[in-house]
């Protein structure tokens, strides 16, 4: 008798994808929150909040509200950041302002409250220095912060301890001083807890999202070799969210990559370039041959962006569908080799194995993504040696399929995609 054994291999299939949108508003003037397993969006008014403050378990980032200039025909003001050599809130002013700064784009832990932090220096979270004595944070300089009503606000976090921050802040006239503590346990499951000026603490996140689409800044050559840190619309990703970015190809039957160093944490991966402005006619336009697969810590998914609109409604469009993994059962250690030509097809291919002893009684099927079979068939025996076995493909669709061979002795299966 033959040895029997079962090998699991993932096949990428992608499911039938769908046509969605996420609307930022006029001058975009919302942030939207997007869980894309269940195609929901949260909306957050840009101007809900100031800073924000990164609450997983040994996090540190604190960043700025970077959303809120727009391209209404008035724009409102950025709430800006500026990092100073002061140490003494009650002493700092601005005379002390040594530069602006701006979010980072390597994760929620890149905060502009961090930017000041000296290379290489593990201890040093810009806003202040860990402590392995004591396994807190304790603060190490001021900052100001500009909101859009063109208030200053001086702002020292005095320490990160038991999982809470502990921060204040009052007017440049030091005629008042709030202190604000947020704590972590209270915003468990979330990336971030946001603070207003005007109103306090807030809880803004929806409890699931993938993908944050919204305005940040982001250094962009202006043509003559400066650098200038610009406002543009893009979509970031949360803690978790994997996004591999495929250029050059065909975004409808390209396979989704298998390593994990294809999928980039950056929260800019997918970032604001899917788009470009045509300087001639003024209208956007959306690269055809470019695909992102969203890797979620459940799923896969296929994403390709069709329109964007731009501040007339800030609707973005875009392609979504799953990529399904699939359990194959390797036949028996007979079985030399198998493949599926050719692949893609059109009307017919062919299922070709290679076994070493003859077997019988097995059943072929033609699959769609969902699990349902649109063709089976009764295949009496396999010889030794190379067996082909012609899949008729004629009134499907173009699209993935699966093709599948079981018997007694196991299930081969094959992705095919139909032209």
């Amino acid at each position: 008798h033959l040895l029997h054994f079962v090998v699991l291999v993932t096949l990428p299939c992608v499911l039938s994808a769908q046509f969605f949108q996420v609307e930022q508003g006029a001058g975009y003037a919302d942030a939207v929150y997007y869980d894309i397993a269940t195609r929901s969006s949260t909306f957050v008014g840009h101007t809900s909040w100031d800073i924000a403050f990164n609450v997983g378990g040994r996090s540190s980032g604190i960043l700025v509200n970077e959303g809120i200039a727009s391209s209404r025909t008035e724009p409102l003001r950025s709430t800006e950041l500026y990092v100073s050599s002061a140490t003494d809130f009650a002493t700092a002013d601005t005379t002390q302002i040594t530069a602006r700064v701006y979010n980072g784009e390597a994760s929620w832990d890149d905060g502009a409250f961090n930017v000041p932090a000296i290379s290489g220096d593990p201890f040093d979270l810009g806003w202040g220095n860990y402590s392995t004595a004591t396994q807190t944070v304790l603060g190490s300089r001021v900052f100001f912060v500009v909101t859009p009503d063109a208030l200053y606000h001086k702002l020292f976090v005095r320490s990160l301890a038991g999982g809470a921050y502990t921060f204040i802040h009052g007017p440049l006239d030091g005629s008042t001083t709030d202190t604000i503590t947020i704590t972590k346990e209270e915003f468990i499951g979330k990336t971030l807890a946001y603070f207003s000026f005007n109103d306090g603490v807030q809880d803004l996140e929806p409890e699931s999202w993938d993908l944050l689409f919204t305005r940040y800044v982001t250094p962009l050559s202006d043509g003559a070799g400066n650098i200038l840190d610009y406002t543009v619309t893009g979509v970031l990703q949360n803690k978790d969210v994997g996004v591999a970015k495929l250029s050059g190809i065909d975004p409808e039957t390209v396979a989704a990559p298998t390593e994990d160093e294809a999928y980039l944490s950056s929260l800019t991966t997918l970032g604001y370039d899917w788009k470009s402005i045509n300087l001639a006619t003024f209208q956007w336009a959306i690269p055809d041959d470019v695909v992102y697969f969203v890797r979620t810590p459940d799923s896969l998914y296929r994403m390709q962006f069709i329109d964007f609109e731009g501040s007339s409604t800030g609707i973005s469009t875009f392609s979504l569908g799953a990529e399904e993994t699939t359990a194959t059962t390797v036949l028996p250690a007979g079985i030399n080799r198998s493949r599926v030509f050719p692949n893609p097809a059109s009307d017919r291919t062919v299922l070709e194995v290679e076994i070493k002893q003859s077997t019988e009684n097995f059943t072929l099927e033609v699959i769609d993504p969902t699990g349902r079979t649109l063709f089976a068939s009764r295949v009496r025996a396999l010889g030794i040696g190379v067996n082909q076995i012609e899949v008729p493909l004629q009134g499907l669709p173009a699209g993935h399929y699966f093709i599948r061979l079981s018997g007694t002795t196991g299930v081969l299966t094959h992705h095919l995609i139909k032209q």
